[in-house]
């Protein structure tokens, strides 16, 4: 009886290492995704504003942005053949919604480049997806937010208000005052359309099983298909490209791609709330690559409202992170006591 009971404790106690090792690797692996997505959606941002400012209209560089990341896409499925077809009418119906909202928000996004130095669009979009995410989660799943979250969220907010400011301020004696309310909102749309995203993409991936490059292959290809009308019905498409323009295309395509990648690898490891701290990183990406790429220094204001939105954001993630890591916790300690978790 002692040497079943010796061995139950040492199984047990195997059981919990094997278990934490497990969850230190996948923290380990989602900070890993976090900074290389950061670093690439910042390099992204700034070669879209490059490829514009060398005279490439801005829809054409998202319709050659979206066929190629589905020629990517392409290359790869034959060697991992993930399910292609939904298991179901709801499961094609939620495919398709993402699609639609992803390309949504990646347009209004990648165009606020064009309009407003990409650090500061950023910024923007960054401090408003906790406040859209919210929104969406009361309005269609009633969902409440907390105390803390609620003033982290005020807080970030308040950051946008400033660097909203800083951002009128600066195009007041510019020749760009007509851009300002086009600069201000495609930013502010972006977010709306952002947070939820990464919301309904997490349910795709880690709740219905969906693989990461089907949902990745019909965003591109819904991508592809509206975005090849919209370039000739709203732009002039130019096709004839310098050296250095064609490497800014080419380095938009392939950022982009590797950025969404490890973006939604990082949503199949951790929640959406968790994987919102990590979003923050490309915050100061951009920021640095501002001055680097572009030469452009921040006001103080810009600067002041940028770092209320990284603590806002950060510490409502922080929050939710912790929340999640007591559960956790208090399903480990019940699983190892043999007693039920619903209990």
């Amino acid at each position: 009886m002692a040497t079943t009971t010796t061995d139950y404790q040492e199984t047990t106690e195997t059981f919990s290492f094997l278990k934490t090792e497990e969850v230190h690797l996948r923290s380990v692996a989602s900070l890993v995704l976090s900074v290389s997505y950061a670093l690439l959606a910042a390099l992204a941002a700034h070669f879209m504003a490059l490829s514009s400012q060398a005279g490439v209209p801005g829809l054409q560089l998202l319709f050659v942005m979206q066929l190629a990341e589905l020629l990517c896409v392409l290359v790869v499925l034959p060697f991992f053949r993930p399910r292609l077809t939904a298991e179901d009418t709801l499961q094609g119906m939620i495919l398709f919604l993402s699609a639609v909202i992803d390309n949504l928000g990646t347009v209004l996004a990648f165009m606020s480049y064009i309009y407003v130095v990409p650090g500061l669009a950023v910024g923007v979009i960054q401090g408003l997806v906790p406040f859209s995410t919210a929104c969406v989660g009361y309005i269609f799943l009633k969902e409440r937010v907390g105390v803390v979250d609620s003033c982290c969220i005020l807080c970030s907010v308040a950051g946008v208000a400033l660097v909203t400011v800083g951002m009128t301020m600066g195009a007041a004696s510019s020749t760009h005052v007509q851009w300002l309310t086009v600069a201000i909102l495609l930013p502010f749309a972006a977010a709306f359309f952002e947070g939820p995203n990464n919301v309904i993409t997490r349910f795709l991936i880690d709740v219905q099983g969906v693989s990461i490059l089907t949902d990745t292959f019909y965003t591109q290809l819904l991508g592809t298909v509206l975005l090849l009308p919209g370039t000739f019905l709203f732009e002039t498409p130019r096709w004839t490209m310098s050296a250095p323009t064609i490497g800014y295309v080419i380095g938009l395509c392939l950022c982009d791609f590797f950025s969404v990648l490890s973006l939604k690898l990082v949503l199949k490891l951790e929640k959406a709330g968790v994987a919102a701290v990590f979003m923050t990183l490309v915050i100061p990406f951009t920021i640095l690559l501002d001055y680097l790429l572009q030469s452009h220094v921040h006001g103080p204001m810009e600067l002041g409202g940028i770092t209320l939105v990284v603590i806002g954001t950060a510490v409502v993630g922080g929050h939710s992170w912790w929340g999640h890591r007591q559960k956790m916790r208090r399903n480990d300690l019940l699983e190892t006591m043999n007693f039920d978790k619903s209990t």
